[in-house]
């Protein structure tokens, strides 16, 4: 499905996200745990929330495919 999924982790708790939790999208495209965003100091300001899952259907740039470097 995503590449993404399994491999992206919070920035605040470094666990992986999973397709079932509720995250938010900071304006600068970061994805945090709703649970662990109150828990930072540094707060930027929310894009979007919901579960993850949508965040990748909804947002293209989760699913563009990245760059081969074995060339």
């Amino acid at each position: 499905m995503f590449k993404i999924v399994g491999r992206l982790r919070c920035p605040i708790c470094s666990e992986p996200v999973q397709l079932d939790e509720k995250v938010f999208l900071d304006i600068i495209n970061t994805v945090i745990h709703q649970k662990c965003y109150y828990q930072s100091s540094r707060r930027l300001p929310i894009k979007d929330e919901g579960i993850f899952q949508k965040m990748l259907m909804k947002y293209p740039f989760f699913n563009e495919d990245e760059e081969d470097d074995s060339k």
